[in-house]
């Protein structure tokens, strides 16, 4: 149970709420009681800032909620609902897959097969040696460039490779420099600094010892040393070899000593592209079934992933026979290590699609059954639309809308434009109840909302939402739930009709009065009276002023369809009522006189209610402007004081009453709203007008021929 207690909010200086967990709760109140703002300051109750939105104009003290025990989740069906997450262009509603899909039972079985999953996961993870081979063969790859058709490019690597002088072929007359080109340790790093001294090797002196020099000799070793030696080229040549000795130990013998031979002697381009080449092809195969095996462990397999499991799971296997420079006991350890898994992970792939395909059976079984719900309760409330949900898993999936006014159910674009607003927010309701559902909020408000919709849809609306039909783990039954409305049907179907149950039900009764909010509980069984059973009780209350028990009685007169004596009995009422004789009215100011013996029937009829009843005395000394008055001011119901007042007016002159023009407004409410003969239901004569909506009765038709 909820605690509320709000102060300075808007119209509202002071109220307390009770809300009872796990039930429908219905605050029902008249227009202007502050029911809009009791739902924003719930909702807003944990954002302080929000709050002060609320300041009221009646007091200068801050606004402020408090709410005991504090509540964890809310959700509002308002206008935010209906503008951010409903009718988006042609989407229904966002995160379709978790509102309609994210059961429990979907999110039970995904979790299982999650972790079946992360064990297949693991079977593939990597081990150290897998790892520090994947990286070289990611350098090697690296080092070469590849054209538009797959071939080797002339650049890079593989331009210094191709070079016919380097580190391994020094040339005739660089033979003095041997010692330093051929000395791995310094050889690079030595031909930089060569190269970077020409740049001071501008007179006789040597640039790097200052000693004479034969210049023919120098410039000719100049000149060689020159074309021979960049330093990026005998960079890429000792790299290159740095990495074939790292993977000596996955080559085979005799192709590793090939691979070095071309890279060092002077070798034909097709000979030594040929051999990079087959390389390559053999680096790419073993690379991309690393890829493939990284991919499937770190990936979040999805259902649409059903299909290409197999096909996956081939793409990981190494085709050991396919090697001709790859080999040897180390290579294929690796191969056997991995191949293996392989075969591991095809059969648990099995159970996994076995899996897989019953998570997927149960997910259409859902969309089935939420389509089947929302489209039923489309046609009971006479919207004539129908919701599709497209979904292939988590990551893909949407609600569409389409038409049924052709045999042809085309696609609605542009939703928003083509509902009409009742049609939009009844929608809107039932797509809230999904949503809500779907979140799990610890309590759900409902700000008024069925009260612009006519009667059928209001039932469908309500039926739908609180009586546990259609789709059964959709609904509000048995959620705490706090539902504002100034319309008294959800009072009448559930808790007094349609008997929900106290522990399932309960009804309140709130008012403002001069910005206090109060609310009193409804007792179904003796709060709320059939309208005849009210009128006969008024009537016989001797504890209520004497002209409201009239009208009332005239008011039962009217519901008994002024049968036999009921007849006299309004006759009469509706004279004393005008403060005139007792004569039956025939026509605009035309009157004619009653027989005494009808009179005495009507009057006995009367005093079966109103034992005392006395015309001549009532019309003297109460039906004056001095009686009414008297009355008036001793009066405590607001009802029967605008009973009175409606009265007083019937036998006063527009004069001595004295509504001005500016008044018609709020009189003509009370003239209609309270008036004595209207405050019951009416209906159209059912035989001159057709007051049956025509998708109703062509669905009356349909039941019909089917019997």
């Amino acid at each position: 149970m909820y605690q509320i207690k709000m102060e300075n909010c808007n119209n509202i200086i002071q109220g307390e709420l009770t809300i009872e967990n796990g039930k429908l709760n219905i605050f029902y109140g008249i227009n202007g009681t502050g029911k809009t703002t009791i739902a924003k300051a719930i909702e807003f109750s944990k954002e302080p800032q929000k709050i002060k939105e609320l300041q009221s104009f009646l007091k200068e003290d801050p606004a402020s909620v408090s709410i005991s025990p504090e509540i964890g989740k809310i959700l509002v069906f308002n206008e935010d609902f209906v503008r951010d997450i409903v009718f988006k262009e042609d989407e229904v509603i966002q995160n379709s897959f978790e509102v309609f899909l994210k059961t429990p039972n979907y999110s039970q079985k995904k979790a299982q097969l999650d972790q079946h999953l992360q064990a297949l996961h693991n079977i593939m993870k990597q081990d150290e040696e897998i790892q520090e081979l994947q990286k070289l063969l990611d350098q090697i790859a690296g080092k070469f460039k590849r054209n538009i058709n797959g071939k080797l490019s002339r650049s890079g690597v593989y331009k210094s490779v191709l070079s016919k002088s380097n580190l391994y072929n020094i040339p005739e007359e660089l033979d003095s420099y041997r010692p330093f080109i051929t000395n791995t340790e310094i050889n690079i790093s030595w031909i930089d600094w060569k190269s970077k001294g020409d740049a001071f090797d501008i007179g006789d002196g040597c640039p790097y010892c200052s000693e004479a020099l034969n210049r023919l000799v120098h410039n000719k070793r100049k000149e060689v040393f020159k074309e021979t030696y960049k330093k990026s080229d005998s960079q890429n040549l000792k790299d290159l070899l740095d990495l074939f000795e790292n993977l000596r130990i996955y080559i085979k013998p005799e192709k590793y000593d090939e691979l070095v031979s071309y890279v060092k002697n002077d070798v034909p381009e097709d000979i030594i592209s040929a051999i990079l080449e087959k390389l390559l092809l053999e680096v790419d195969v073993m690379l991309k079934r690393f890829v493939a095996i990284v991919e499937f462990g770190n990936r979040r397999i999805v259902l649409a992933d059903i299909s290409k499991l197999e096909q996956q799971i081939n793409e990981m296997e190494i085709p050991k026979n396919f090697f001709e420079i790859f080999g040897g006991e180390k290579t294929e350890n690796v191969i056997k290590r991995i191949n293996d898994q392989v075969v591991e992970l095809r059969s648990e792939a099995a159970v996994l699609k076995r899996e897989m395909g019953a998570l997927k059976g149960l997910m259409q079984s859902t969309i089935q059954a939420s389509q089947a719900d929302i489209n039923e309760f489309l046609k009971t409330a006479g919207i004539n639309y129908e919701l599709v949900i497209l979904a292939e898993d988590e990551t893909n999936s949407r609600t569409i809308l389409k038409q049924c006014f052709s045999e042809e159910k085309t696609d609605v674009t542009k939703i928003r434009d083509h509902l009409s607003w009742g049609e939009k927010n009844a929608f809107a309701l039932i797509l809230f109840m999904y949503y809500a559902v779907a979140q799990n909020p610890d309590l759900i408000i409902l700000d008024d909302p069925i009260s612009s919709f006519d009667t059928n849809k209001k039932y469908a609306i309500l039926h739908r939402m609180f009586k546990n039909i259609g789709k059964r783990d959709v609904s509000f039954d048995r959620k705490t739930v706090l539902f504002l409305t100034h319309d008294f049907e959800p009072i009448t179907d559930f808790i007094v009709v349609g008997k929900l149950g106290e522990e399932r039900a309960q009804a309140s009764f709130i008012c403002n009065e001069h910005g206090t909010v109060k609310a009193y509980k409804i007792n179904p069984n003796s709060d709320v009276k059939l309208i005849t059973t009210e009128c006969s009780e008024i009537a016989k209350n001797i504890n209520i002023n004497i002209v409201s028990r009239v009208a009332f009685l005239r008011k039962l007169s009217e519901l008994n369809e002024r049968n036999e004596d009921w007849d006299l009995v309004y006759e009469i009422l509706s004279c004393l009522i005008h403060a005139n004789e007792i004569k039956r009215k025939v026509g605009n100011n035309i009157y004619v006189e009653i027989a005494p013996e009808d009179i005495a029937i009507g009057i006995a009829k009367i005093k079966e209610y109103i034992p005392d009843f006395d015309y001549d005395e009532l019309k003297n000394n109460i039906y004056t402007k001095e009686g009414i008055k008297n009355l008036y001011n001793v009066e405590t119901n607001a009802y029967l004081k605008v009973q009175l007042f409606r009265e007083i007016n019937e036998i006063l002159t527009q004069n001595e009453i004295k509504i001005t023009q500016m008044d018609g407004a709020w009189y003509k409410f009370i003239d209609e709203a309270y008036h004595i003969e209207n405050d019951y239901l009416h209906f159209l004569d059912i035989i001159k007008f057709n007051i049956v909506p025509s998708y109703i009765i062509d669905n009356v038709d349909q039941i019909v021929s089917r019997i």
